[in-house]
């Protein structure tokens, strides 16, 4: 990939998230069966954290970051998510708790990054969490260092594998309170749900408005 193209890219995408995100629409095409969008009526004490979706061109594509949660966690053990976490008091605002965590989690330096926008947050109903979802780029592959004690794995995909028609199915999750089937995307061995999905769908939907350069 050409460096005019990956800028291409990256200046059609922040004047996509600018404009009127799909939000809703694509959030419900990947959410679970009885769970809900919004939290009920009074519902206090939501927990805010922030996400970070890494783009950066590497051999000829575009190019993001998946991690995998370790299995002892409280919340949201073993799934397959992008880099995050819950805001901190120390944290500016919820742009530098996406930046914090990614660099706590991946290595990811923010001196590494340009955050080019923000997709719709998410609320998860089981956790009580709203998941604020940025998205950063990187000019080339970023350096990346996993803290064993926050991720199990990284995995690189390419977006436009990610992206791909066939990778959106609905398969059996197993979770502590039982087994359902949920829809997602099959990426290799990977199985992608929940709000990890969600934002992606979002994401597919804004990605593929890029005008071609």
């Amino acid at each position: 990939m050409l460096a005019q193209e990956s800028i291409h890219i990256k200046n059609s995408l922040k004047e996509a998230l600018q404009k009127k995100l799909p939000g809703e629409d694509a959030h419900r095409l990947m959410l679970p069966l009885g769970r809900d969008l919004y939290p009920e009526e009074g519902k206090g004490n939501i927990i805010q954290s922030s996400v970070l979706l890494i783009l950066f061109p590497d051999n000829g594509m575009i190019h993001t970051c998946l991690i995998k949660r370790p299995a002892g966690m409280r919340h949201h053990a073993g799934q397959i998510a992008f880099p995050g976490g819950r805001f901190e008091p120390s944290d500016n605002n919820l742009i530098q708790t996406a930046l914090r965590e990614s660099f706590e989690e991946i290595g990811v330096d923010a001196d590494q990054l340009e955050i080019i926008g923000a997709l719709t947050p998410i609320y998860v109903q089981v956790s009580n969490f709203a998941i604020n979802p940025f998205i950063g780029w990187c000019k080339t592959r970023p350096y990346f260092k996993t803290e064993k004690g926050e991720v199990d794995e990284l995995f690189i995909i390419p977006v436009e594998k990610l992206l791909h028609p066939q990778t959106a199915q609905t398969k059996e999750v197993i979770t502590s309170r039982g087994n359902f089937n949920a829809p997602g995307y099959v990426i290799d061995t990977l199985f992608i749900w929940g709000a990890t999905a969600m934002i992606i769908s979002e994401f597919h939907q804004i990605y593929r408005r890029i005008p071609e350069g």
